[in-house]
Protein backbone atom coordinates (compact mmCIF):
# COMPACT_ATOMS: atom_id res chain seq x y z
CA UNK A 1 0.00 0.00 0.00
CA UNK A 2 1.39 3.13 -0.93
CA UNK A 3 2.34 6.03 1.68
CA UNK A 4 -0.29 8.56 0.61
CA UNK A 5 -2.93 5.71 0.45
CA UNK A 6 -2.12 4.80 4.42
CA UNK A 7 -1.76 8.59 4.82
CA UNK A 8 -5.19 9.14 3.47
CA UNK A 9 -6.96 6.24 4.74
CA UNK A 10 -5.68 7.33 8.26
CA UNK A 11 -7.04 10.56 8.32
CA UNK A 12 -10.11 10.18 7.17
CA UNK A 13 -10.67 7.41 9.92
CA UNK A 14 -9.65 9.80 12.45
CA UNK A 15 -11.64 12.67 11.05
CA UNK A 16 -14.69 10.01 10.94
CA UNK A 17 -14.26 9.47 14.64
CA UNK A 18 -13.81 12.59 15.56
CA UNK A 19 -16.77 13.87 13.72
CA UNK A 20 -18.98 10.95 15.46
CA UNK A 21 -17.73 11.88 18.96
CA UNK A 22 -19.31 15.38 18.30
CA UNK A 23 -22.52 14.32 16.89
CA UNK A 24 -22.63 11.25 20.19
CA UNK A 25 -21.79 14.05 22.33
CA UNK A 26 -23.80 17.06 20.97
CA UNK A 27 -26.71 15.29 20.62
CA UNK A 28 -30.12 16.08 22.43
CA UNK A 29 -30.14 14.60 26.40
CA UNK A 30 -33.37 14.26 28.32
CA UNK A 31 -32.90 15.92 31.51
CA UNK A 32 -32.60 13.58 34.96
CA UNK A 33 -34.10 13.32 37.81
CA UNK A 34 -32.58 10.39 39.64
CA UNK A 35 -29.18 8.46 39.66
CA UNK A 36 -28.40 5.04 40.82
CA UNK A 37 -26.64 4.89 43.46
CA UNK A 38 -23.68 2.09 43.83
CA UNK A 39 -24.76 -1.07 45.79
CA UNK A 40 -23.10 -2.08 48.88
CA UNK A 41 -19.96 -3.08 48.76
CA UNK A 42 -19.07 -1.23 45.08
CA UNK A 43 -17.86 1.55 46.59
CA UNK A 44 -18.03 5.61 45.53
CA UNK A 45 -18.78 6.23 42.40
CA UNK A 46 -17.86 9.79 40.90
CA UNK A 47 -20.16 11.32 38.61
CA UNK A 48 -19.96 14.70 36.27
CA UNK A 49 -23.01 16.50 35.27
CA UNK A 50 -24.09 19.19 34.09
CA UNK A 51 -26.80 21.82 36.12
CA UNK A 52 -28.94 24.27 33.72
CA UNK A 53 -29.77 27.30 35.30
CA UNK A 54 -31.12 30.22 33.64
CA UNK A 55 -30.71 28.44 30.44
CA UNK A 56 -27.28 28.49 31.06
CA UNK A 57 -25.11 24.95 31.72
CA UNK A 58 -22.99 24.54 34.39
CA UNK A 59 -20.20 21.55 35.22
CA UNK A 60 -20.93 19.89 38.92
CA UNK A 61 -18.52 16.86 40.14
CA UNK A 62 -20.72 14.98 42.95
CA UNK A 63 -20.02 11.55 44.74
CA UNK A 64 -22.47 9.14 44.89
CA UNK A 65 -21.82 7.14 48.09
CA UNK A 66 -22.85 3.28 47.67
CA UNK A 67 -25.87 2.06 49.37
CA UNK A 68 -26.05 1.32 52.74
CA UNK A 69 -26.20 -1.78 54.67
CA UNK A 70 -29.69 -2.52 56.81
CA UNK A 71 -29.94 -2.96 60.55
CA UNK A 72 -29.64 -7.44 60.35
CA UNK A 73 -26.84 -7.45 57.22
CA UNK A 74 -24.73 -4.89 59.92
CA UNK A 75 -25.47 -7.29 62.41
CA UNK A 76 -24.93 -10.43 60.33
CA UNK A 77 -21.45 -9.13 58.85
CA UNK A 78 -19.71 -8.11 62.19
CA UNK A 79 -21.14 -11.35 63.55
CA UNK A 80 -19.27 -13.30 60.90
CA UNK A 81 -15.88 -10.38 61.53
CA UNK A 82 -15.62 -11.21 65.23
CA UNK A 83 -16.01 -15.06 64.98
CA UNK A 84 -12.88 -15.34 62.27
CA UNK A 85 -11.02 -12.65 64.06
CA UNK A 86 -9.36 -14.84 66.80
CA UNK A 87 -8.41 -17.11 63.74
CA UNK A 88 -6.72 -13.66 62.14
CA UNK A 89 -4.99 -12.57 65.34
CA UNK A 90 -3.07 -16.23 66.07
CA UNK A 91 -1.68 -15.93 62.78
CA UNK A 92 1.18 -19.23 63.07
CA UNK A 93 0.39 -18.86 66.54
CA UNK A 94 -1.30 -22.71 67.88
CA UNK A 95 -3.53 -20.73 70.85
CA UNK A 96 -3.90 -17.26 72.89
CA UNK A 97 -1.79 -19.40 75.67
CA UNK A 98 1.10 -19.75 73.77
CA UNK A 99 1.79 -16.98 71.94
CA UNK A 100 5.55 -17.10 70.26
CA UNK A 101 5.40 -15.46 67.38
CA UNK A 102 4.09 -12.39 65.50
CA UNK A 103 0.03 -11.86 66.09
CA UNK A 104 -2.31 -9.83 63.12
CA UNK A 105 -3.91 -7.23 63.80
CA UNK A 106 -5.15 -5.45 60.94
CA UNK A 107 -6.98 -2.43 60.76
CA UNK A 108 -10.00 -2.88 58.28
CA UNK A 109 -11.14 -7.04 58.24
CA UNK A 110 -9.96 -8.09 54.75
CA UNK A 111 -13.18 -8.41 52.05
CA UNK A 112 -15.41 -5.95 54.53
CA UNK A 113 -15.71 -2.28 55.47
CA UNK A 114 -15.41 -3.60 58.91
CA UNK A 115 -12.91 -1.31 60.74
CA UNK A 116 -10.80 -2.55 63.66
CA UNK A 117 -9.23 -0.99 67.20
CA UNK A 118 -7.03 -2.84 68.94
CA UNK A 119 -5.91 -2.39 72.75
CA UNK A 120 -3.62 -3.95 75.29
CA UNK A 121 -3.36 -3.43 78.50
CA UNK A 122 0.70 -3.36 77.80
CA UNK A 123 2.65 -2.86 74.42
CA UNK A 124 5.87 -3.26 76.19
CA UNK A 125 6.31 -6.89 73.83
CA UNK A 126 4.28 -6.02 71.16
CA UNK A 127 4.44 -3.32 68.54
CA UNK A 128 1.55 -1.72 67.12
CA UNK A 129 1.80 -3.88 63.55
CA UNK A 130 1.74 -7.48 65.49
CA UNK A 131 5.36 -7.59 65.63
CA UNK A 132 5.72 -9.46 69.11
CA UNK A 133 9.25 -9.00 70.66
CA UNK A 134 9.94 -11.81 73.28
CA UNK A 135 13.61 -12.30 72.60
CA UNK A 136 14.31 -11.21 76.55
CA UNK A 137 11.92 -13.08 78.41
CA UNK A 138 12.62 -16.27 81.10
CA UNK A 139 8.92 -16.91 81.17
CA UNK A 140 5.51 -16.65 80.23
CA UNK A 141 3.45 -13.11 80.34
CA UNK A 142 0.30 -12.50 80.65
CA UNK A 143 -1.86 -9.56 78.80
CA UNK A 144 -5.48 -8.91 77.54
CA UNK A 145 -6.09 -8.34 74.61
CA UNK A 146 -9.67 -6.17 73.77
CA UNK A 147 -10.46 -5.36 69.41
CA UNK A 148 -13.54 -3.04 68.78
CA UNK A 149 -14.96 -3.58 65.23
CA UNK A 150 -17.09 -1.09 63.92
CA UNK A 151 -19.24 -0.78 61.05
CA UNK A 152 -21.40 2.39 60.31
CA UNK A 153 -22.73 3.41 63.50
CA UNK A 154 -23.22 -0.08 65.32
CA UNK A 155 -19.99 -1.64 66.98
CA UNK A 156 -18.98 -5.08 68.74
CA UNK A 157 -16.46 -5.76 71.27
CA UNK A 158 -14.07 -8.83 71.12
CA UNK A 159 -11.90 -9.69 74.32
CA UNK A 160 -9.77 -12.48 75.23
CA UNK A 161 -6.62 -13.41 77.91
CA UNK A 162 -3.98 -14.49 75.92
CA UNK A 163 0.42 -15.41 77.28
CA UNK A 164 3.24 -13.88 75.18
CA UNK A 165 5.60 -16.68 75.79
CA UNK A 166 9.97 -16.45 75.60
CA UNK A 167 10.37 -17.99 71.74
CA UNK A 168 11.15 -21.97 71.24
CA UNK A 169 14.43 -22.76 68.90
CA UNK A 170 15.25 -19.34 68.03
CA UNK A 171 15.57 -18.71 63.96
CA UNK A 172 18.31 -16.45 62.47
CA UNK A 173 15.06 -13.25 62.83
CA UNK A 174 14.71 -13.69 66.73
CA UNK A 175 18.47 -13.38 66.78
CA UNK A 176 18.76 -10.43 64.46
CA UNK A 177 15.75 -8.87 66.71
CA UNK A 178 17.38 -9.14 69.70
CA UNK A 179 20.53 -8.13 68.96
CA UNK A 180 18.61 -5.18 67.62
CA UNK A 181 17.21 -5.04 71.38
CA UNK A 182 20.37 -5.28 73.29
CA UNK A 183 21.85 -2.54 71.44
CA UNK A 184 18.64 -0.23 71.91
CA UNK A 185 18.92 -0.68 75.72
CA UNK A 186 22.55 -0.23 76.00
CA UNK A 187 22.41 2.84 74.60
CA UNK A 188 19.94 4.41 76.68
CA UNK A 189 21.77 3.12 80.20
CA UNK A 190 25.15 4.25 78.77
CA UNK A 191 25.95 8.19 77.79
CA UNK A 192 29.58 7.21 76.70
CA UNK A 193 30.80 7.94 73.26
CA UNK A 194 31.76 4.39 72.10
CA UNK A 195 29.26 1.71 72.32
CA UNK A 196 29.98 -1.93 73.48
CA UNK A 197 28.64 -4.69 71.03
CA UNK A 198 26.55 -7.69 72.25
CA UNK A 199 29.45 -10.65 72.55
CA UNK A 200 26.42 -13.41 72.42
CA UNK A 201 22.81 -13.87 71.36
CA UNK A 202 21.26 -17.11 72.54
CA UNK A 203 24.26 -18.38 74.07
CA UNK A 204 26.06 -17.91 71.16
CA UNK A 205 29.03 -16.05 70.45
CA UNK A 206 28.71 -13.13 68.16
CA UNK A 207 31.59 -11.52 65.75
CA UNK A 208 30.87 -7.88 64.00
CA UNK A 209 32.14 -6.54 61.54
CA UNK A 210 32.11 -3.19 59.37
CA UNK A 211 29.64 -3.53 56.25
CA UNK A 212 32.01 -3.00 52.52
CA UNK A 213 30.28 -1.93 49.88
CA UNK A 214 31.87 -4.24 47.48
CA UNK A 215 32.91 -1.95 45.02
CA UNK A 216 35.11 -4.43 42.87
CA UNK A 217 32.43 -6.34 42.47
CA UNK A 218 30.30 -3.49 41.20
CA UNK A 219 33.00 -2.17 38.92
CA UNK A 220 33.78 -5.94 37.43
CA UNK A 221 30.06 -6.22 36.58
CA UNK A 222 30.03 -2.54 35.42
CA UNK A 223 33.17 -3.22 33.38
CA UNK A 224 31.46 -6.42 31.48
CA UNK A 225 28.43 -4.46 30.58
CA UNK A 226 30.79 -1.86 29.54
CA UNK A 227 32.55 -4.56 27.06
CA UNK A 228 29.46 -6.20 25.92
CA UNK A 229 27.70 -2.44 24.63
CA UNK A 230 31.16 -2.15 22.85
CA UNK A 231 31.12 -5.69 21.45
CA UNK A 232 27.40 -5.33 20.60
CA UNK A 233 27.78 -1.69 18.68
CA UNK A 234 30.72 -3.15 16.99
CA UNK A 235 28.90 -6.42 15.74
CA UNK A 236 25.46 -3.78 14.70
CA UNK A 237 28.27 -1.23 12.80
CA UNK A 238 29.67 -4.22 10.92
CA UNK A 239 26.49 -5.45 9.92
CA UNK A 240 25.27 -1.82 8.55
CA UNK A 241 28.47 -1.28 7.20
CA UNK A 242 28.18 -4.44 5.26
CA UNK A 243 24.49 -4.01 4.24
CA UNK A 244 25.47 -0.27 3.00
CA UNK A 245 28.48 -1.79 1.18
CA UNK A 246 26.14 -4.69 -0.52
CA UNK A 247 23.55 -2.05 -1.45
CA UNK A 248 26.16 0.18 -3.20
CA UNK A 249 27.69 -2.88 -4.96
CA UNK A 250 23.54 -3.65 -6.32
CA UNK A 251 23.28 -0.34 -7.38
CA UNK A 252 26.76 -0.18 -9.16
CA UNK A 253 25.98 -3.72 -11.27
CA UNK A 254 24.11 -2.45 -13.91
CA UNK A 255 26.23 0.40 -14.68
CA UNK A 256 29.42 -1.92 -14.98
CA UNK A 257 27.53 -4.83 -16.72
CA UNK A 258 26.32 -2.45 -19.39
CA UNK A 259 30.03 -0.42 -19.62
CA UNK A 260 31.57 -4.23 -20.21
CA UNK A 261 29.19 -5.40 -22.78
CA UNK A 262 29.80 -1.78 -24.86
CA UNK A 263 33.65 -2.08 -24.45
CA UNK A 264 33.87 -5.57 -24.90
CA UNK A 265 31.08 -5.10 -28.21
CA UNK A 266 33.43 -2.95 -29.40
CA UNK A 267 36.06 -5.22 -30.02
CA UNK A 268 38.07 -4.41 -26.86
CA UNK A 269 39.37 -7.16 -25.17
CA UNK A 270 38.11 -7.78 -21.74
CA UNK A 271 40.86 -6.97 -19.79
CA UNK A 272 41.45 -3.66 -21.66
CA UNK A 273 37.63 -3.18 -21.16
CA UNK A 274 38.40 -3.83 -16.94
CA UNK A 275 41.18 -1.81 -17.38
CA UNK A 276 39.30 1.50 -18.85
CA UNK A 277 36.40 1.13 -16.35
CA UNK A 278 39.19 1.39 -13.16
CA UNK A 279 40.58 4.00 -15.06
CA UNK A 280 37.52 6.18 -15.51
CA UNK A 281 36.69 5.72 -11.59
CA UNK A 282 40.31 6.78 -10.67
CA UNK A 283 39.38 9.88 -12.21
CA UNK A 284 36.52 10.49 -11.06
CA UNK A 285 37.31 9.35 -7.51
CA UNK A 286 40.28 11.90 -8.05
CA UNK A 287 37.61 14.49 -7.28
CA UNK A 288 35.16 13.22 -4.66
CA UNK A 289 36.16 11.68 -1.57
CA UNK A 290 32.92 8.66 -1.98
CA UNK A 291 34.63 5.69 -2.82
CA UNK A 292 32.42 2.39 -4.27
CA UNK A 293 32.92 -0.57 -3.09
CA UNK A 294 32.50 -2.61 -6.72
CA UNK A 295 35.24 -0.43 -8.55
CA UNK A 296 37.07 -0.61 -5.45
CA UNK A 297 37.49 -3.95 -5.94
CA UNK A 298 38.01 -3.96 -9.75
CA UNK A 299 40.68 -1.88 -9.07
CA UNK A 300 42.17 -4.50 -6.59
CA UNK A 301 41.52 -6.97 -9.10
CA UNK A 302 43.77 -4.89 -11.95
CA UNK A 303 46.44 -4.57 -9.12
CA UNK A 304 46.28 -8.41 -9.19
CA UNK A 305 46.43 -8.91 -12.71
CA UNK A 306 48.94 -6.49 -13.10
CA UNK A 307 51.25 -8.26 -10.59
CA UNK A 308 51.45 -11.35 -12.14
CA UNK A 309 48.42 -13.37 -10.66
CA UNK A 310 46.39 -15.05 -13.63
CA UNK A 311 43.75 -12.94 -15.25
CA UNK A 312 41.28 -15.97 -15.24
CA UNK A 313 41.87 -16.64 -11.08
CA UNK A 314 41.82 -12.40 -10.92
CA UNK A 315 38.16 -12.35 -12.25
CA UNK A 316 36.93 -15.48 -9.26
CA UNK A 317 38.70 -14.27 -6.49
CA UNK A 318 37.02 -10.73 -7.56
CA UNK A 319 33.39 -12.67 -7.41
CA UNK A 320 34.45 -13.85 -3.96
CA UNK A 321 35.92 -10.65 -2.17
CA UNK A 322 32.30 -9.22 -3.34
CA UNK A 323 30.38 -11.83 -1.89
CA UNK A 324 27.18 -10.32 -4.09
CA UNK A 325 25.48 -13.22 -6.30
CA UNK A 326 25.77 -10.64 -9.40
CA UNK A 327 29.35 -10.11 -9.45
CA UNK A 328 30.12 -13.70 -8.66
CA UNK A 329 28.22 -14.58 -11.20
CA UNK A 330 29.96 -11.78 -13.18
CA UNK A 331 33.59 -13.29 -12.42
CA UNK A 332 32.80 -16.50 -13.21
CA UNK A 333 31.53 -15.69 -16.65
CA UNK A 334 34.33 -14.03 -17.77
CA UNK A 335 36.54 -16.79 -16.42
CA UNK A 336 35.24 -19.29 -18.56
CA UNK A 337 34.94 -16.98 -21.57
CA UNK A 338 38.52 -17.05 -21.17
CA UNK A 339 39.23 -20.17 -20.50
CA UNK A 340 36.84 -21.70 -23.15
CA UNK A 341 36.08 -19.12 -25.41
CA UNK A 342 32.82 -18.52 -24.89
CA UNK A 343 30.53 -17.17 -27.85
CA UNK A 344 28.80 -14.32 -27.67
CA UNK A 345 30.19 -12.86 -24.28
CA UNK A 346 28.93 -9.08 -25.17
CA UNK A 347 25.73 -10.51 -25.99
CA UNK A 348 25.36 -12.56 -22.55
CA UNK A 349 26.56 -9.32 -21.11
CA UNK A 350 23.94 -7.29 -22.71
CA UNK A 351 21.33 -9.64 -21.29
CA UNK A 352 22.83 -9.43 -18.11
CA UNK A 353 22.99 -5.41 -18.02
CA UNK A 354 19.05 -5.64 -18.54
CA UNK A 355 18.15 -7.89 -16.26
CA UNK A 356 20.64 -5.69 -13.33
CA UNK A 357 18.78 -2.65 -14.49
CA UNK A 358 15.55 -4.62 -13.68
CA UNK A 359 16.65 -6.00 -10.35
CA UNK A 360 17.87 -1.96 -9.60
CA UNK A 361 14.08 -0.91 -10.11
CA UNK A 362 13.51 -3.34 -7.77
CA UNK A 363 15.47 -2.21 -5.58
CA UNK A 364 14.77 0.99 -5.49
CA UNK A 365 11.10 0.13 -5.00
CA UNK A 366 12.13 -1.15 -2.13
CA UNK A 367 14.22 1.28 -0.22
CA UNK A 368 11.24 3.75 -1.08
CA UNK A 369 9.02 1.54 0.88
CA UNK A 370 11.19 1.11 4.08
CA UNK A 371 11.53 5.06 3.93
CA UNK A 372 7.60 5.27 3.65
CA UNK A 373 7.42 2.63 7.25
CA UNK A 374 9.78 4.60 8.86
CA UNK A 375 7.83 8.08 8.23
CA UNK A 376 4.31 6.01 9.29
CA UNK A 377 4.78 6.26 12.84
CA UNK A 378 5.56 9.88 12.84
CA UNK A 379 2.80 10.94 10.40
CA UNK A 380 0.35 9.08 12.80
CA UNK A 381 1.34 10.94 15.89
CA UNK A 382 1.72 13.81 14.10
CA UNK A 383 -2.15 13.01 13.26
CA UNK A 384 -2.50 12.17 16.08
CA UNK A 385 -1.04 15.78 17.88
CA UNK A 386 -3.44 17.57 15.54
CA UNK A 387 -6.49 15.83 16.79
CA UNK A 388 -6.22 16.35 19.97
CA UNK A 389 -5.40 20.20 19.62
CA UNK A 390 -8.22 20.44 17.79
CA UNK A 391 -11.05 17.86 20.20
CA UNK A 392 -9.60 19.56 23.36
CA UNK A 393 -11.24 23.08 23.21
CA UNK A 394 -14.36 21.84 21.86
CA UNK A 395 -14.56 19.08 24.67
CA UNK A 396 -13.61 21.26 27.17
CA UNK A 397 -16.00 24.02 25.91
CA UNK A 398 -18.98 21.73 26.40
Amino acid sequence: MKYRTRWGLLGITGVALSVACFFYDGREQEALQTLTRPEQGEGDQEQKLQAELGGKRYPLEITLVEMPCSEEEIHEILTAASAGLEKMFLKNNTDLYHIKTDIQMPSVIPDTEVEVQWYLDSWEYVDPDGTVRNESLKEPVPLKVQAVLSLGDRSVTWKRDLKLCPPGEPDTEQKMRLLEYQIQERQKDDSSGELLLPSEVFGEPVSWYQTTDRRGIWMLALTVCSLAAVEIGRRREEEQSARKRERSMQLDYPEIVSRLSLYMGAGISTRKAWERIVENYEKKNGESTEHRAAYEEMRKTLHEMQSGIPETLAYERFGTRCRVPAYLKLGTLLSQNLRKGTRNLAELLREEAREAFEDRKALARRMGEECESKLLLPMGMLLLTVLIMVMYPALVSF
